[in-house]
């Protein structure tokens, strides 16, 4: 498992030719909707755009509860949490 200020990310390395993602954005986390989707949106894109890269890992994202931050920043946190782990 991997933290990062906005994401947890656990990992486990498969068998399957291309990367999975799971995401867990939990209510206790981001009390409104909109909070909760707008993090499985940049999850997802995140992922997708990384997707080559990663490998035949399967990933949970679950958020952190944090303050509002910008987006861009938010998917650098999630983005530098996927190169850690494929980087081990």
């Amino acid at each position: 498992m991997t933290r990062g200020r906005y994401w947890q990310v656990m990992a486990v390395k498969t068998d399957n030719t291309q990367a999975k993602l799971g995401l867990a954005i939990s209510k206790k986390v981001h009390r409104l909707a909109v909070e909760r989707n707008r993090f499985k949106r940049i999850a997802r894109e995140t992922f997708r755009m990384q997707q080559a890269q990663l490998g035949n890992w399967e990933f949970v994202v679950m958020a952190k509860r944090a303050k509002r931050a910008d987006n861009a920043i938010t998917a650098k946190d999630l983005q530098g949490l996927f190169n850690k782990i494929v980087a081990q």
